[in-house]
């Protein structure tokens, strides 16, 4: 990390850079730690399940990939799997829709995996103090609206 710093740190055309691919690097080092503490699904699994909990109805593959950042087929894959392990429903809905619906397995897996969640942020964000996590936050909120920004880049692109 200081050979990091040392080598894009004070320019920030170079900084930029750095965070960008420290973006991915993070994303595969925490998935490769969570699916350590996860017992049972792999990181994508849970998210998942996470997602649903939290998404408003209608919980279709449509609505659930956007919140996901992934594709509605992608999001129909990682349902049928937990369908299949008793995580999930999918059941037929509206029109050519189907909607999602979590088990009491997957509640239960949540409550058995709550400590562990618990830990595992309070580790993530151990040398943070709270308006340092609000900046954050913030500057990740700004990062979503430059994800859109180049989403709308790519698509345009590929027009």
């Amino acid at each position: 990390m200081n050979d990091l710093l040392e080598t894009f740190g004070g320019n920030p055309q170079d900084e930029c850079r750095a965070i960008f691919a420290s973006l991915f690097v993070l994303q595969n080092r925490l998935q490769s730690a969570g699916e350590k503490i996860e017992e049972e699904l792999t990181m994508k699994q849970w998210l998942l399940l996470a997602i649903t909990s939290i998404c408003p109805p209608p919980r279709t593959f449509t609505n659930i990939g956007a919140i996901m950042g992934c594709s509605r087929q992608n999001v129909k894959k990682l349902a049928a799997a937990l369908e299949s392990r008793g995580y999930l429903t999918i059941e037929d809905g509206a029109g050519n829709s189907v909607q999602l619906s979590l088990t009491d397995k997957a509640e239960q897996y949540g409550q058995t995996m709550q400590t562990r969640h618990a830990t595992t942020l309070q580790l993530l964000f151990e040398d943070f103090d709270e308006q340092q996590i609000d900046d954050l936050f913030a500057s990740i909120m700004k990062l979503y609206r430059g994800v859109e920004r180049v989403e709308a880049y790519a698509s345009r692109l590929s027009q």
